[in-house]
């Protein structure tokens, strides 16, 4: 992404797409009240039961493809027009010092370095910490701690240093196509993910810029403090194929519990996951059951994960559904033009 206006990047925080924050605001299972596990079963088996809309949903979505999974996710801050689909991937053209949200330490990426990240309006740079490459993780995180999904710029950028910063990436690999991520954080799915705030440390899987598949799993200290060092599973992509409905990537290990299928490439032993589109569901609010959040289910291997999808694929959804409730999002006709138009 490029420069985020004030009202945007405070909503890209909202909804934890900016940096990389990651869905911590829920709740554990053993502090639900016996009323939320009783709504959280009459979702799951209301969501479970097929109708020919929910499989209309599926289909449209399906259609669109994993390959274009970040164009659903985006969140767009206007609610009639169809912005640019910004870069988020650079290649950092000067060094940049970063540290925690309080900057109490400061650390240096070197040039040269693959971010995901931004430069909000105020020229403060924002880097998801889990997607740099894992020597610079581990200097990143020794220095601001472990517990942040994103780390900001000591100081306010200058304009050259902003312009050196938004430099984009321009490799096509497992991690990037270009100056675009290939996939968003992928969270778990979970009885729990029918609430629009799903539980705490909820496991996740993400590729760095290194190209390294990593899954997060009981990443959460004793006291329910991320731990980002702390990997349940993190290993080397040495192929990819980025095909429209399924991404394959060929693993130098086995990613255990996942399914992982043994294959033989140019005579090399690797390990072949394949991620597509599954079916679309909706979160409810926590407190008051209001329905909300709209969200992709995502086949990773043998597991199912999920992203968000943002504002104008809800929109769409909600008009699949034959609902106006879209209309606040997103104007439901042009989510129609626009998510056919990626079909």
């Amino acid at each position: 992404m490029k420069k985020l206006t004030h009202n945007y990047a405070a909503a890209l925080m909202l909804i934890g797409v900016v940096a990389g924050i990651g869905l911590t605001a829920g709740t554990t299972a053993s502090a639900m009240s016996k009323s939320q596990k009783t709504r959280l079963a009459s979702y799951a088996k209301l969501d479970q039961k097929t109708t020919k809309t929910s499989q209309k949903i599926d289909r449209e979505f399906d259609k669109v493809g994993i390959r274009n999974l970040t164009k659903l996710t985006r969140h767009n801050m206007s609610s009639r027009v169809v912005q640019p689909f910004e870069p988020d991937v650079f290649t950092i053209g000067n060094k940049l010092t970063v540290g925690n949200q309080n900057r109490t330490h400061g650390v240096t990426l070197g040039k040269h370095s693959v971010v995901v990240g931004n430069i909000n309006t105020w020229g403060v740079a924002n880097v998801k910490t889990t997607t740099l490459s894992k020597k610079n993780q581990k200097k990143v995180f020794r220095t601001i701690g472990s517990k942040w999904q994103s780390a900001v710029s000591m100081t306010k950028l200058s304009q050259a240093a902003q312009t050196a910063f938004l430099t984009k990436h321009t490799s096509k690999t497992a991690f990037a196509y270009g100056a675009y991520s290939n996939l968003p954080d992928l969270y778990q799915k979970n009885a729990q993910s029918y609430f629009d705030q799903d539980k705490n440390n909820n496991g996740f899987v993400t590729v760095t810029a290194d190209n390294y598949l990593n899954y997060y799993h009981n990443y959460a200290t004793k006291a329910g403090t991320p731990n980002y060092t702390k990997i349940s599973q993190s290993i080397k992509i040495k192929k990819f194929t980025r095909g429209k409905s399924v991404y394959t990537y060929y693993l130098a290990k086995p990613l255990k519990g996942f399914g992982t299928k043994k294959v033989n490439i140019a005579g090399k032993k690797m390990y072949q996951l394949k991620m597509s589109l599954g079916h679309v569901f909706q979160a409810y609010d926590n407190t008051n059951g209001d329905a909300g959040t709209f969200r992709i289910t995502v086949n990773v291997g043998s597991k199912q994960f999920y992203a968000n999808l943002g504002n104008i694929a809800e929109a769409y959804a909600y008009s699949l559904q034959g609902s106006q409730d879209g209309q606040s999002a997103f104007d439901e006709q042009k989510a129609k033009t626009y998510i056919q138009g990626l079909q």
